[in-house]
């Protein structure tokens, strides 16, 4: 059972509450016999020590519940893996789907009205707004207010992104929504680098470790205690601290990059058989974007192959960078990007890739 209001018990379990209720109620119980103890135990120095050692262990349980409920009832933040109870609560708080099944206040209809232009948003957690507490804050939305500003009802803007899904996955969602009679216009994949992932055996072996991870029994339903251990184990695992640097190694030459390349040409073939446009834009990695940023060159591999194929693509790292000393990243162990930097997005979105759109009579 999920509690919906007040806000700031959404995504709590009722079994949670009751358990965290009995223990502060075992904890009230449990000083005032201590402190009855202690007023009527006066002149047995052996009897003092010992309920002066159970006061101090309860002021230490007490510290303890206290930082368990702040981060159960108040802490609201994600983290990069969604491994932890913390950030699990974040998407039950802030995530609501449409009848589609996607992250967008707007419903997917198959068709739109005679004159409207529809323009569709696909990618991972980036395009997502994984973090990102309201959706009217990713660079998708964006783009759609901005266009309906500057052309009232002329456009139709929808993100049918998922969280965690690959170039293969891209490929297959815009195959069934055509099999399933979606008609649009345009479709933007956003490319996250990471999207090659798949095509990349060992770090796939590797990553599903990652998934595998479990709390022990006593802090499985914790917030605070589990968030912790997760923090800790996250910490001891390499694939983990080099999730993002070791995968650029795929965008050289070889069967990843020809295999990535070639699903992507698929994905263009498809849309060019149905009338419709591809334009790619690229994500870069925030969390290591700068002078020695080391995807600089799968930026231009995927850049130059998109121009050989004619296939519109913007790059967002020169948008970004200069913005980095702001912050545009989620918090310190979310490396998807903020509000900061889907605003940015959106600004280069529509004077880079889609002004062709904005200049529409």
């Amino acid at each position: 059972m999920i509690l919906e209001e007040p806000q700031f018990l959404a995504g709590l379990s009722l079994w949670y509450l009751l358990s965290l209720a009995a223990w502060i109620a075992a904890l009230v119980w449990g000083v005032r016999r201590l402190l009855y103890a202690r007023r009527t135990s006066h002149g047995q120095p052996s009897r003092m020590r010992w309920i002066n050692a159970g006061l101090s262990l309860w002021m230490l349980l007490a510290g303890l519940t206290a930082v368990e409920g702040y981060f159960a009832l108040f802490y609201d933040q994600s983290d990069s893996f969604n491994m932890t109870n913390v950030s699990d609560r974040w998407f039950k708080r802030h995530v609501r789907t449409n009848v589609a099944g996607f992250r967008d206040d707007r419903p997917l209809d198959k068709t739109a009205p005679p004159g409207v232009y529809r323009l569709w948003f696909i990618g991972d957690s980036f395009t997502f707004g994984h973090g990102v507490n309201n959706p009217a804050d990713r660079f998708s939305d964006r783009v759609g207010a901005a266009l309906d500003r500057q052309h009232p009802g002329r456009f139709s803007v929808s993100n049918i992104a998922e969280a965690g899904i690959s170039i293969a996955h891209v490929e297959n969602l815009i195959k069934k929504s055509l099999e399933m009679d979606y008609e649009f216009d345009t479709v933007v994949y956003v490319i996250c680098l990471n999207d090659i992932e798949p095509y990349v055996e060992s770090n796939g072996e590797r990553y599903s470790k990652m998934g595998k991870l479990r709390a022990p029994f006593l802090i499985r339903d914790t917030y605070f205690f589990n968030l912790l251990w997760f923090r800790l184990k996250a910490a001891m695992q390499p694939q983990v601290r080099n999730y993002y640097s070791d995968l650029a190694d795929a965008y050289r030459e070889g069967e990843p990059l020809t295999r990535f390349l070639y699903t992507l040409d698929e994905l263009h073939s498809l849309c060019v058989r149905h009338k419709i446009e591809l334009r790619i834009a690229i994500f870069p990695f925030l969390h290591n974007l700068g002078p020695d940023y080391p995807f600089a060159a799968a930026h231009k591999v995927l850049i130059d192959h998109c121009r050989r194929q004619e296939i519109p693509v913007l790059d967002l790292a020169p948008a970004l960078e200069p913005h980095l000393s702001e912050g545009l990243m989620v918090n310190r162990f979310d490396a998807h990007p903020n509000e900061r930097a889907h605003q940015l997005a959106a600004e280069a979105i529509l004077n880079d890739l889609l002004s062709d759109l904005t200049k529409s009579p």
